[in-house]
């Protein structure tokens, strides 16, 4: 028993010494897997909609030997800034600004902002300013569709004007294409704890309200325009090395 544990904590040395010295030496094909903490700033009618926001996120990367990257990323995004909320149910609150509800009393309305942006994305690994050239400065490049809504809460659903098929009026769900860039300095190294990255990410989407109908609307409400956020986020990486080949001796 004892010497199986000496193999297994052998094996496992032998693992990290290979990814190690790899890495260290030269450009690798290393597949990962990427999770990631987000603040997003918003301008034009975002940002008088809802504001900035939060985000957590994943990614499954390829980073080639010659350095190039391709990858697919999902990132969901979140917060309870909602401007603007006196005009969501203007048709169904009485003089005080209520909602009454199937009780006769004034409802709890709460108002989120929940979205997610799902993408391809494509890019380039440089290994100036960099411990090894697996590592250092990385751009890339991505295309995919935004989607964000207003989620309304009403706890024990008790208000029927803003539940079930007629919340769909007020939710003012809006999606459409994105388009990011993302410039920032990528660590990888041997040890999963210690493979980090971080930077900057410019995100455009060209989106359009799809509710056929829309309760708080006025004809001043714009159903199609572009929605703009600047993000700084931090991740961790999970790199998939692949194991020391094995080696055969013969006496």
């Amino acid at each position: 028993m004892r010497s199986f544990y000496l193999i297994l904590a052998l094996s496992i040395l032998s693992s990290f010494s290979f990814a190690q010295k790899e890495i260290s030496d030269s450009s690798i094909f290393i597949p990962s897997i990427g999770i990631h903490y987000g603040y997003h700033f918003t301008t034009g009618e975002l940002a008088n909609q809802y504001g900035n926001c939060n985000a957590i996120g994943t990614d499954f990367n390829l980073k080639f030997k010659n350095q190039f990257i391709l990858g697919l990323g999902f990132e969901y995004f979140f917060s309870d800034n909602v401007k603007n909320e006196i005009p969501y149910f203007k048709d169904i609150v009485n003089d005080h600004g209520y909602i009454i509800d199937g009780n006769g009393q004034y409802a709890e309305v709460f108002l989120y902002h929940r979205g997610f942006n799902v993408q391809i994305f494509t890019g380039y690994q440089f290994n100036f300013l960099s411990p090894n050239p697996n590592s250092g400065p990385f751009i890339q490049i991505g295309t995919g569709l935004m989607q964000y809504k207003t989620r309304i809460e009403n706890p024990e659903m008790t208000a029927p004007q803003i539940n079930g098929e007629n919340k769909k009026m007020y939710d003012r769900l809006t999606n459409g294409l994105s388009l990011t860039q993302f410039i920032g300095y990528r660590y990888l190294g041997a040890r999963n704890l210690t493979n980090l990255y971080a930077g900057f990410e410019f995100t455009q989407a060209f989106v359009q309200n799809r509710r056929t109908y829309n309760a708080d609307y006025n004809e001043n409400t714009k159903l199609s325009y572009t929605a703009i956020m600047y993000s700084f986020k931090i991740g961790w990486i999970i790199p998939i090395y692949s194991k020391a080949p094995k080696k055969y001796y013969y006496y």
